[in-house]
């Protein structure tokens, strides 16, 4: 994000000189007139331009990240569902079952595993050992998506509040200029 200092004319003339007064304006990259035109703006609207497109930056991180939080959720909410079919199933598990996923995807027990990072999850049937295993190695992915979920909370609380931060500059900045614009009518 990159702007640009220019000047323009303004048709007040100074009282000391009789020159027409220059004021600054500012154009920044992206944000045009409905003619495409580069937009001029005070300093004032400058920061707000930038302070918005940064929040609106922070939206789509945030987006993101609860698309991700959701796809973590989703996952699992899967091996939970898994792991309790194969504790019931007792001694013996036929890991070639079709199981169909919280997305509604069809698909094999031992494939879905083996698809997540479960490689104790062979295709076929299971004896009380191979369920052991694989029954350890799905607590032990849920416990990783847990911690991974956690750290999802955390970035989503950071996001959160820079793009709170952001909102509130943005409304501090709109009080100083209507403060500005309000002194300005009654002195005139």
């Amino acid at each position: 994000m990159s702007f640009s200092t220019g000047q323009i004319q303004l048709s007040m003339y100074s009282t000391e000189t009789g020159e027409r007064l220059k004021a600054n304006v500012y154009t920044l990259e992206n944000v045009v007139n409905v003619d495409g035109s580069p937009r001029l703006m005070s300093i004032g609207q400058l920061a707000m331009a930038i302070c918005l497109q940064r929040a609106a930056s922070l939206e789509e991180q945030i987006i993101d990240l609860m698309e991700d939080m959701n796809a973590n959720t989703v996952l699992l909410e899967d091996l939970t569902a898994i792991e309790q079919t194969i504790v019931d199933s007792g001694d013996s598990f036929n890991s070639s079952q079709t199981y169909t996923t919280m997305s509604g995807t069809t698909t094999t027990y031992a494939a879905f595993l083996q698809n997540n990072g479960i490689a104790a999850a062979t295709t076929g049937n299971w004896n009380a050992a191979t369920i052991e295993a694989v029954v350890s190695s799905i607590e032990d992915k849920m416990d990783s998506l847990n911690t991974i979920s956690q750290e999802f909370l955390i970035q989503l609380q950071s996001l959160t509040a820079k793009r709170d931060q952001t909102y509130d500059l943005v409304s501090n900045i709109l009080k100083s200029l209507n403060t500005v614009l309000i002194g300005n009518a009654n002195n005139l």
